[in-house]
């Protein structure tokens, strides 16, 4: 999937470099020259950006004595913290990821927001739990967009998981209809339980990537491969592929051969 989105921005004339690390910055008359690769090649730059991550402020939470977990503050699944009487969630907490059981950063605006909204259900006397985190995110480089949700291949080798995949070409109308435009769709299941436990959408439509969300909702349903080979979207020519061609139902058909096979 990544190899998709490279070319792409390859095209769109980015110079991409993996497998390095930055070693140093250059400069020149107190500004920025370069940059040093651990390849021994010099990128010229006149302008630099680092992601450096972020870390919870959680000074609060610690000066009170509040039980701190890896990755921020240690709640449970009503947002309860290791004093009943005080809740906290978003990005200051430590989450669950919903498929490995693990703590995890999780630190995004969607489990921010509904964990704030089950804190309060559970002031109004609510029980709901906080199922976990998947991570699902996406974002959009010039005219493609890029989605993803749960463990790709590797991570789930390295969970432990043992990932059967599948990768499917679509179109975001019939092929009949002009404007068409291609979407890649990958799904990934545990051999083992035979569940879908991650998924990737790379796509020149927005419209596609939006089927990120029912990937989501079929791993926090615990859905199977089987389950899948009977999927159906609301389909009409415009806006959807046709109904033979739906590229979850054809994943996991290829994956249910997969899994006989092998």
């Amino acid at each position: 999937m990544s190899d998709v989105v490279r070319e792409y921005l390859e095209g769109k004339g980015l110079r991409i470099r993996t497998g390095v690390k930055v070693e140093k910055l250059t400069g020149r008359e107190g500004k920025v020259a370069g940059v040093k690769l651990s390849s021994g090649e010099t990128v010229a730059a006149d302008m630099v950006f680092m992601n450096v991550g972020v870390r919870p402020n959680t000074q609060l939470a610690t000066d009170i004595g509040l039980e701190m977990g890896r990755f921020g503050i240690k709640v449970n699944a009503y947002q309860e913290t290791s004093d009943p009487h005080i809740l906290a969630g978003g990005d200051c907490v430590e989450k669950i990821n919903f498929i490995t059981g693990k703590p995890t950063p999780g630190q995004l605006r969607g489990p921010a927001v509904v964990q704030g909204r089950l804190a309060a259900k559970r002031l109004a006397g609510h029980e709901i739990a906080f199922p976990g985190v998947l991570d699902a995110g996406g974002c959009k480089m010039f005219d493609m967009t890029i989605a993803a949700t749960g463990l790709t291949e590797e991570n789930a080798t390295r969970e432990g998981f043992t990932p059967v995949s599948a990768v499917v070409d679509s179109r975001s109308k019939h092929g009949m209809i002009p404007g068409m435009k291609p979407w890649k769709l990958k799904l990934v299941f545990d051999k083992n339980t035979r569940k879908l436990i991650g998924g990737q959408i790379v796509s020149q439509d927005i419209a596609p990537a939006r089927e990120i969300d029912a990937v989501t909702a079929f791993i926090l349903g615990g859905k199977t491969i089987s389950d899948l080979t009977t999927f159906t979207s609301a389909c009409n020519p415009d806006i959807s592929s046709e109904p033979s061609a739906e590229p979850i139902t054809i994943a996991a058909e290829q994956a249910l051969q997969k899994v006989k096979n092998g």
